[in-house]
């Protein structure tokens, strides 16, 4: 079960520094649980392990690339459930909360809009 949680400032209004804070929770999240293994540490489906999947890694920058909806609270549920249909290959990641789950899910939206790097051939984990 994935819980959308929007964080407010005292005033009603998302806050900005809660929203970087949670971006940087979400890629340390994205870090410590390999997403970057198969999707890159950019989010562009070319991580160490990319190429021997079938079907390959998602690209994030593709919300069409998404089974089961592009939006966090999808991603999170997909981050629950894991892909294993459709010869999907994705595990589940149960052992996360429900908050880790949608902070990495919010971390894997904002990829989208993610400036390019600048150094070509970074090294993607």
């Amino acid at each position: 079960m994935a819980v959308a949680i929007t964080l407010v400032s005292a005033c009603g209004r998302p806050t900005q520094a809660t929203d970087a804070e949670d971006l940087l929770t979400g890629a340390r999240l994205y870090a410590a649980n390999g997403c970057g293994t198969c999707h890159g540490r950019e989010g562009r489906g070319d991580g160490p392990l990319a190429s021997t999947l079938s079907p390959p890694a998602r690209d994030f920058r593709d919300p069409n690339a998404f089974k089961n909806g592009s939006d966090p609270t999808s991603i999170a549920t997909t981050l629950a459930t894991g892909l294993t249909r459709d010869g999907g290959q994705m595990q589940s990641y149960f052992h996360l909360s429900d908050r880790e789950r949608f902070l990495i899910a919010r971390y894997v939206v904002s990829l989208r809009t993610a400036p390019v790097s600048s150094s070509p051939g970074a090294s993607h984990d």
